[in-house]
Protein backbone atom coordinates (compact mmCIF):
# COMPACT_ATOMS: atom_id res chain seq x y z
CA UNK A 1 0.00 0.00 0.00
CA UNK A 2 1.39 3.39 -0.95
CA UNK A 3 0.52 7.03 -1.30
CA UNK A 4 1.81 7.74 -4.79
CA UNK A 5 2.82 10.69 -6.92
CA UNK A 6 2.19 10.14 -10.62
CA UNK A 7 3.42 12.43 -13.37
CA UNK A 8 2.39 12.85 -16.96
CA UNK A 9 5.39 14.26 -18.81
CA UNK A 10 6.65 14.85 -22.33
CA UNK A 11 9.60 13.09 -23.94
CA UNK A 12 11.67 16.12 -22.87
CA UNK A 13 10.78 15.49 -19.20
CA UNK A 14 8.47 18.51 -18.98
CA UNK A 15 5.81 17.77 -16.37
CA UNK A 16 2.31 18.20 -17.83
CA UNK A 17 0.22 16.92 -14.92
CA UNK A 18 0.74 15.66 -11.38
CA UNK A 19 -1.66 13.37 -9.51
CA UNK A 20 -1.61 12.17 -5.89
CA UNK A 21 -3.52 9.09 -4.78
CA UNK A 22 -3.53 6.00 -2.61
CA UNK A 23 -2.31 3.01 -4.59
CA UNK A 24 -1.33 -0.63 -4.52
CA UNK A 25 2.02 -1.71 -5.94
CA UNK A 26 1.90 -4.88 -7.99
CA UNK A 27 5.60 -5.69 -8.12
CA UNK A 28 7.02 -6.97 -11.41
CA UNK A 29 10.50 -7.55 -9.98
CA UNK A 30 12.67 -6.84 -6.95
CA UNK A 31 15.97 -5.44 -8.28
CA UNK A 32 19.08 -4.14 -6.60
CA UNK A 33 20.69 -1.07 -8.20
CA UNK A 34 23.30 -3.37 -9.72
CA UNK A 35 20.67 -5.71 -11.17
CA UNK A 36 18.72 -2.81 -12.65
CA UNK A 37 21.92 -1.41 -14.15
CA UNK A 38 22.84 -4.79 -15.63
CA UNK A 39 19.45 -4.99 -17.33
CA UNK A 40 19.79 -1.52 -18.83
CA UNK A 41 23.32 -2.28 -20.06
CA UNK A 42 22.45 -5.66 -21.57
CA UNK A 43 21.99 -5.02 -25.30
CA UNK A 44 20.28 -8.39 -25.68
CA UNK A 45 17.60 -7.59 -23.08
CA UNK A 46 14.50 -6.08 -24.69
CA UNK A 47 11.71 -7.26 -22.41
CA UNK A 48 9.03 -4.82 -21.23
CA UNK A 49 10.60 -4.33 -17.80
CA UNK A 50 14.05 -3.51 -19.19
CA UNK A 51 12.61 -1.12 -21.80
CA UNK A 52 10.67 0.62 -19.01
CA UNK A 53 13.88 1.01 -16.98
CA UNK A 54 15.66 2.52 -19.98
CA UNK A 55 12.81 4.93 -20.60
CA UNK A 56 12.83 6.02 -16.95
CA UNK A 57 16.59 6.45 -17.07
CA UNK A 58 16.35 8.60 -20.21
CA UNK A 59 13.82 10.87 -18.47
CA UNK A 60 15.95 10.97 -15.31
CA UNK A 61 18.97 12.19 -17.31
CA UNK A 62 16.87 15.02 -18.76
CA UNK A 63 15.53 15.93 -15.31
CA UNK A 64 19.08 16.02 -13.94
CA UNK A 65 20.24 18.22 -16.84
CA UNK A 66 17.44 20.69 -16.04
CA UNK A 67 18.46 20.81 -12.36
CA UNK A 68 22.11 21.39 -13.26
CA UNK A 69 21.09 24.14 -15.67
CA UNK A 70 19.14 25.76 -12.83
CA UNK A 71 22.27 25.75 -10.62
CA UNK A 72 22.12 22.42 -8.79
CA UNK A 73 25.39 21.30 -7.22
CA UNK A 74 27.04 17.95 -7.87
CA UNK A 75 28.76 17.19 -4.57
CA UNK A 76 30.19 14.02 -3.05
CA UNK A 77 29.34 12.17 0.11
CA UNK A 78 31.08 8.81 -0.25
CA UNK A 79 29.48 5.76 1.30
CA UNK A 80 31.38 2.79 2.64
CA UNK A 81 30.25 -0.81 2.09
CA UNK A 82 31.25 -3.84 4.16
CA UNK A 83 31.50 -7.49 3.17
CA UNK A 84 30.10 -9.53 6.07
CA UNK A 85 30.67 -13.18 6.95
CA UNK A 86 27.22 -14.79 6.68
CA UNK A 87 27.78 -17.11 9.64
CA UNK A 88 29.69 -14.99 12.14
CA UNK A 89 28.49 -11.59 10.84
CA UNK A 90 32.06 -10.32 11.23
CA UNK A 91 33.30 -7.78 8.66
CA UNK A 92 35.64 -9.36 6.08
CA UNK A 93 36.41 -6.42 3.82
CA UNK A 94 35.62 -2.75 3.34
CA UNK A 95 35.39 -0.65 0.18
CA UNK A 96 33.71 2.37 -1.37
CA UNK A 97 30.11 2.04 -2.51
CA UNK A 98 29.92 2.66 -6.26
CA UNK A 99 26.93 4.65 -7.49
CA UNK A 100 25.53 3.76 -10.90
CA UNK A 101 23.11 5.33 -13.36
CA UNK A 102 20.35 3.30 -11.69
CA UNK A 103 21.09 5.10 -8.39
CA UNK A 104 20.84 8.50 -10.05
CA UNK A 105 17.64 7.45 -11.83
CA UNK A 106 15.90 6.68 -8.54
CA UNK A 107 17.35 9.84 -6.96
CA UNK A 108 15.89 12.09 -9.68
CA UNK A 109 12.36 10.76 -9.22
CA UNK A 110 12.68 10.94 -5.42
CA UNK A 111 13.65 14.61 -5.76
CA UNK A 112 10.80 15.23 -8.18
CA UNK A 113 8.37 13.61 -5.74
CA UNK A 114 9.68 15.73 -2.86
CA UNK A 115 9.22 18.91 -4.91
CA UNK A 116 5.74 17.93 -6.10
CA UNK A 117 4.57 17.11 -2.57
CA UNK A 118 6.05 20.35 -1.16
CA UNK A 119 4.35 22.46 -3.85
CA UNK A 120 0.97 20.77 -3.37
CA UNK A 121 1.19 20.95 0.43
CA UNK A 122 2.10 24.65 0.28
CA UNK A 123 -0.77 25.35 -2.12
CA UNK A 124 -3.29 23.80 0.28
CA UNK A 125 -1.72 24.98 3.57
CA UNK A 126 0.08 28.26 2.75
CA UNK A 127 0.57 29.20 6.40
CA UNK A 128 1.45 25.84 7.96
CA UNK A 129 3.10 23.60 5.35
CA UNK A 130 6.08 21.63 6.67
CA UNK A 131 8.97 22.35 4.29
CA UNK A 132 12.68 21.59 4.12
CA UNK A 133 15.12 24.37 3.33
CA UNK A 134 18.84 24.50 2.75
CA UNK A 135 20.29 27.96 3.28
CA UNK A 136 23.18 29.41 1.29
CA UNK A 137 26.52 28.95 3.11
CA UNK A 138 28.24 31.97 4.61
CA UNK A 139 31.20 33.03 2.46
CA UNK A 140 33.70 32.34 5.26
CA UNK A 141 32.53 28.69 5.31
CA UNK A 142 34.27 28.26 1.95
CA UNK A 143 37.68 29.29 3.35
CA UNK A 144 39.13 25.74 3.78
CA UNK A 145 37.95 24.73 0.31
CA UNK A 146 39.33 27.85 -1.37
CA UNK A 147 42.67 27.49 0.43
CA UNK A 148 42.97 23.87 -0.70
CA UNK A 149 42.32 24.54 -4.39
CA UNK A 150 44.49 27.66 -4.42
CA UNK A 151 47.36 25.52 -3.11
CA UNK A 152 47.35 23.76 -6.48
CA UNK A 153 46.81 26.94 -8.50
CA UNK A 154 43.05 26.69 -8.98
CA UNK A 155 40.20 28.95 -7.91
CA UNK A 156 36.46 28.65 -7.34
CA UNK A 157 33.62 31.15 -7.72
CA UNK A 158 31.36 30.97 -4.66
CA UNK A 159 29.03 33.89 -5.49
CA UNK A 160 26.08 31.55 -6.16
CA UNK A 161 25.25 27.85 -6.36
CA UNK A 162 25.38 28.03 -10.17
CA UNK A 163 28.76 29.80 -10.12
CA UNK A 164 30.11 27.24 -7.64
CA UNK A 165 28.77 24.33 -9.71
CA UNK A 166 30.36 25.65 -12.92
CA UNK A 167 33.71 26.42 -11.30
CA UNK A 168 33.78 23.01 -9.55
CA UNK A 169 33.22 21.34 -12.92
CA UNK A 170 36.00 23.40 -14.49
CA UNK A 171 38.46 22.74 -11.64
CA UNK A 172 37.72 19.02 -11.58
CA UNK A 173 38.14 18.82 -15.38
CA UNK A 174 41.64 20.32 -15.03
CA UNK A 175 42.74 18.30 -12.06
CA UNK A 176 45.49 19.27 -9.60
CA UNK A 177 47.97 20.05 -12.40
CA UNK A 178 45.72 22.78 -13.82
CA UNK A 179 46.07 21.32 -17.31
CA UNK A 180 42.89 21.04 -19.38
CA UNK A 181 41.81 17.42 -19.77
CA UNK A 182 44.12 16.21 -16.99
CA UNK A 183 41.24 15.22 -14.71
CA UNK A 184 41.95 13.06 -11.68
CA UNK A 185 38.89 11.24 -10.26
CA UNK A 186 40.39 11.19 -6.76
CA UNK A 187 41.11 14.93 -6.86
CA UNK A 188 37.58 15.57 -8.15
CA UNK A 189 36.01 13.54 -5.36
CA UNK A 190 38.19 15.20 -2.70
CA UNK A 191 37.26 18.70 -3.89
CA UNK A 192 33.55 17.85 -3.98
CA UNK A 193 33.72 16.26 -0.51
CA UNK A 194 35.32 19.46 0.81
CA UNK A 195 32.59 21.51 -0.90
CA UNK A 196 29.94 19.32 0.76
CA UNK A 197 31.44 20.13 4.17
CA UNK A 198 30.99 23.85 3.48
CA UNK A 199 27.22 23.49 3.18
CA UNK A 200 24.74 24.49 5.87
CA UNK A 201 22.66 21.83 7.58
CA UNK A 202 19.23 21.47 6.01
CA UNK A 203 16.39 22.39 8.38
CA UNK A 204 12.62 22.04 8.50
CA UNK A 205 10.25 24.96 8.91
CA UNK A 206 6.59 25.82 8.87
CA UNK A 207 5.81 28.02 5.88
CA UNK A 208 4.05 30.51 8.17
CA UNK A 209 7.35 31.21 9.98
CA UNK A 210 9.04 32.56 6.86
CA UNK A 211 9.03 36.29 6.12
CA UNK A 212 9.02 35.57 2.39
CA UNK A 213 9.17 32.66 -0.06
CA UNK A 214 12.86 33.45 -0.57
CA UNK A 215 13.44 31.68 2.78
CA UNK A 216 12.26 28.40 1.21
CA UNK A 217 15.54 28.30 -0.76
CA UNK A 218 17.24 24.95 -1.23
CA UNK A 219 20.79 25.99 -2.11
CA UNK A 220 22.15 22.63 -3.24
Amino acid sequence: LTFSVQWEMTDDAEVVKVDFFKALIKSRAALSYGEAQARMDDKNANDDLTISLRNLNALAKKLRAKRVEAGALTLASPEVKFEIDRETHDPLDVGMYETKEANHMVEEFMLLANCAVAERTLAHYPSCALLRRHEAPKQDAFAPLLAAVRAVGLDLDTDSSRALADSLDAACAQGPTGAEGDADPYFSKMVRIMATRCMCQAVYLSSGEAASRAEFLHYG
